[in-house]
């Protein structure tokens, strides 16, 4: 038996989902194992969903943990119309499903091999007089390129949607993704 870490383990790594109050950002290490504990903030009992993920560009998110986005922005842009249809009546249960989402939120791509994005959840929704409010729970940093990269497989059909302020939903595996282009462990 050898005392060497093995990296033989591809599969996606595990997401162990829990409800905290107010929640607690569990990180992870690359090199003990390939779980991930993310805690959701807003007392939900269910798991996350890998069939979609947020994408919000335009907004700094190291900045602050929250942001407003004009409604004319929020979920009418780069979005097919059967996601569009799942997720835009408001109600509370689209709401729900919504925070159960994997999240990246970057800037505008400003063409730096510096830039990067964050992955995150939402924690909270919230409709205002002036757009849509959210507040996010940040897990990591992972570089601004690999959105770029990593293009067809996030279904973002062209290089302007980089460069638009807006919130859309995918129907791609985020995760499996990230994990395909190297951003965890066992890969």
């Amino acid at each position: 038996m050898s005392n060497e870490i093995s990296n033989s383990n591809r599969s996606l790594p595990s997401f162990n989902v829990h409800a905290e109050g107010n929640g607690v950002a569990v990180g992870y290490t690359d090199s003990i194992n390939t779980t991930m504990n993310i805690i959701i903030a807003d007392g939900s009992k269910s798991s996350l969903s890998t069939d979609f993920f947020n994408l919000i560009i335009g907004f700094d998110p190291f900045s602050t943990n929250r942001l407003v986005i004009e409604r004319k922005r929020v979920l009418k842009e780069y979005i097919s119309d059967d996601v569009k249809e799942k997720f835009c009546d408001w109600t509370k249960e689209t709401i729900s499903e919504i925070k159960k989402l994997p999240t990246i939120i970057a800037q505008e791509r400003d063409g730096t091999t510096e830039q990067q994005a964050v992955f995150a959840f939402i924690r909270e929704i919230k409709t205002q007089d002036n757009g849509i409010k959210i507040y996010f729970q940040k897990y990591f940093p992972i570089p601004f390129s690999f959105l770029y990269e990593n293009m067809w497989e996030l279904a973002i059909p062209h290089k302007c949607e980089l460069t638009r302020t807006h919130w859309t939903i995918k129907g791609v595996n985020l995760l499996e993704v990230m994990q395909d282009a190297g951003l965890f462990p066992g890969k």
